[in-house]
């Protein structure tokens, strides 16, 4: 019996993920793309001078791969239009967000000019004048007070909305983190589908499986192998705690990275016994 000298199905399936940096704006990915695409060129051109077997093989799983690119292709895309599309819908929000600032800004600014301003028809009589009889004295007392309510009043708003735009910006790296492991679970399961296939090609091309071991746990193992070093580090109970609302912005980072010497630190950990520098507040 033998096997393929030019196209090992691990190699063939990291061939597939490499091609598809093609897909991306990164300039090093699209260059490690163009790179593989030559070397599968070669590959191709090599086979038929090795054996009809090869040949064969090659074609078959050259095509294979291809359908493979086309799918990682029509996810990626799809990836692209979550992200747009969450970018749009948090814009619109930050703008109702910033609506909420003017709309303190201009209650500070009526409130200031409350007690000095006119009533139409009451002969020029100032608000203050016209229900208080407020002395001139008086008057500039009331002013004094509004002033302050309309500043206290605008400090909450601008604290208010200063928070709201925070966790903006936290909910959306969080989502856009959703989307890009959605993702990769998709792309996991058309390489996974990809090694099985090669796999099949070669048992009926050269009567043998080319892996050894083709088990479920083995294949899926070689797939999370080749996709390890892209996954998200999101701390494990950060879905949970940004379920309920208990994720702050000073705490995002520790959720984010997900390094565990950090997030076991974390006031909100859930895994264990604290260690002795636990920080109770960011």
């Amino acid at each position: 019996m033998s096997k393929t000298a030019l196209l090992p199905t691990v190699t063939a399936v990291r061939m597939v993920w490499a091609m598809s940096g093609k897909f991306s704006n990164d300039a090093p990915s699209q260059t490690m793309a163009t790179y593989v695409e030559d070397v599968l060129k070669g590959i191709e051109e090599q086979a038929p001078q090795i054996s009809s077997d090869e040949r064969s093989y090659v074609t078959s799983a050259v095509a294979t791969m291809k359908a493979s690119l086309r799918s990682i292709d029509v996810i990626s895309k799809g990836r692209d239009l979550n992200f747009k599309e969450n970018e749009k819908l948090r814009s619109a929000y930050l703008e109702s967000v910033k609506e909420s600032l003017d709309f303190g800004n201009k209650a500070q600014d009526f409130l200031k000019s409350l007690p000095a301003m006119t009533i139409a028809g009451a002969g020029g009589v100032t608000v203050a004048q016209y229900f208080f009889k407020a002395s001139t004295f008086e008057l500039w007392g009331f002013g004094l007070i509004l002033t302050g309510i309309g500043y206290f009043f605008n400090q909450y708003i601008v604290l208010w909305v200063r928070r709201k735009k925070q966790m903006l910006y936290v909910t959306q790296d969080y989502e856009r983190g959703l989307y890009y492991e959605q993702y990769l679970d998709r792309v996991r399961l058309v390489l996974l589908a990809l090694f099985l296939d090669l796999e099949r090609i070669h048992k009926r091309v050269f009567r043998e499986n080319y892996e050894a071991d083709t088990t479920s746990v083995a294949v899926q193992s070689i797939i999370d192998d080749i996709l390890s070093g892209v996954r998200s580090t999101f701390c494990p109970y950060a879905y949970k705690h940004m379920a309920e609302k208990k994720v702050t912005p000073e705490l995002w980072t520790l959720c984010e990275s997900g390094i565990r010497k950090a997030v076991e630190n974390c006031p909100l950990w859930e895994g264990g016994q604290q260690s002795e520098n636990r920080i109770d507040s960011l």
